[in-house]
C-alpha cells in the first residue's frame, strides 16, 4: 500500500533446533530483549513520521499558496489557513516528542514512557497531516501526478509497526499509573 522501497516479509520456521553452543541467550529470554530494544527503535520512527508529516505540510502550504479561489490564495481563507495552523502545531509538537524520547536514551535513561508517547503522537500526526494535506489539494490530492496521495499511503504504517496506535497507548497508561503506585 505504502512505503514500497521497504520489502517486508514474515519469516517461520517449523520444526527447527538449535544446538546448544549456538544459543545467545537463555530459552524464553528473546521477547524480553526485542520488547527492550523498542525503547531504542521507537524514536527514530517517530522522527520517520515527522519527516513525512513536515513534507505533507510543505506541500499543502506550497499549493495553498499557489491555489487561487475568490481572487485570493486558498492560503488566505481562514478555514485553510487554521488547517496549516493545526497541521504545523503538531508536527512541531511530534519533533519535540521524538526528541525528547532520544534525549532520553543518550543521558541513559529508561526512555520507555517517552518513545511510546513519540511513536503514537508522531504516526497519529503523519496520519492526520496527510490526510489534511489531501484535503487541502482538493479534488488534485486524490490524483497520483500530486504528491500528497502518495504520502498518505505511506504514512497508515507509521500507526501499525514498532507497535500499533494502541500498544503505545497501553504502555503509556501502564508506565504514568505505575509512577503513582511506586
Amino acid at each position: 500500500m505504502g512505503q514500497r522501497c521497504s520489502d517486508t516479509r514474515g519469516i517461520v520456521f517449523e520444526d527447527v533446533r538449535i544446538p546448544k553452543e549456538n544459543v545467545l541467550i537463555g530459552e524464553g529470554a528473546g521477547f524480553k530483549i526485542a520488547m527492550g530494544a523498542f525503547d531504542k527503535t521507537r524514536p527514530p520512527v517517530a522522527a520517520g513520521a515527522v519527516g513525512l508529516a513536515q513534507r505533507a505540510l510543505d506541500e499543502a502550504t506550497k499549493y495553498a499558496m499557489e491555489r487561487k479561489t475568490f481572487g485570493k490564495a486558498i492560503a488566505e481563507h481562514q478555514a485553510v489557513s487554521f488547517m496549516l495552523a493545526e497541521m504545523a502545531l503538531k508536527v512541531e509538537l511530534s519533533r519535540l516528542a521524538y526528541q525528547r524520547a532520544a534525549w532520553e536514551v543518550d543521558v541513559g535513561r529508561r526512555n520507555t514512557y517517552y518513545a511510546s508517547i513519540a511513536k503514537a503522537y508522531a504516526g497519529d500526526t503523519a496520519n492526520q497531516v496527510a490526510a489534511d494535506a489531501v484535503q487541502i489539494f482538493g479534488g488534485n490530492g486524490f490524483n497520483s501526478e500530486y504528491p500528497v496521495e502518495k504520502l498518505m499511503r505511506d504514512a497508515k504504517i507509521y500507526q501499525i509497526y514498532e507497535g500499533t496506535a494502541q500498544i503505545q497507548r497501553i504502555i503509556i497508561a501502564r508506565e504514568h499509573i505505575g509512577k503513582f503506585k511506586a
